[in-house]
């Protein structure tokens, strides 16, 4: 079976599969970066309700760090829950622009 067109449909199956990989990899990249930045946005908002102490906003963060740790495992620890906050903080302006 491998004789000249073979070569040439293997490769562009090839080509598409990496490419499609590629591009999955990207939109999950957009999808995460976009969830967390909501994330913030959410922890902000609830920290600003009623115009609450920095002190409450620093139980929210862990709370949810330990609260969601144990409901989807690794990745929200209290610093990456807190980084999350941050994320939204440094481009909230960004995000009403567009």
């Amino acid at each position: 079976m491998k004789g000249t067109a073979y070569k040439p449909l293997f490769e562009g199956i090839v080509a598409l599969l990496e490419e499609s990989r590629q591009a999955a990899g990207r939109a999950v990249n957009a999808i995460i970066t976009s969830a967390y930045w909501e994330i913030g946005r959410r922890i902000v908002e609830e920290e600003q309700r009623g115009q609450r102490k920095a002190n409450y906003g620093e139980q929210l963060v862990e709370q949810l760090a330990g609260d969601l740790t144990s409901r989807f495992g690794k990745g929200f620890s209290r610093t990456n829950v807190f980084q999350m906050r941050q994320f939204y903080l440094s481009f909230r302006e960004n995000a009403r622009e567009n």
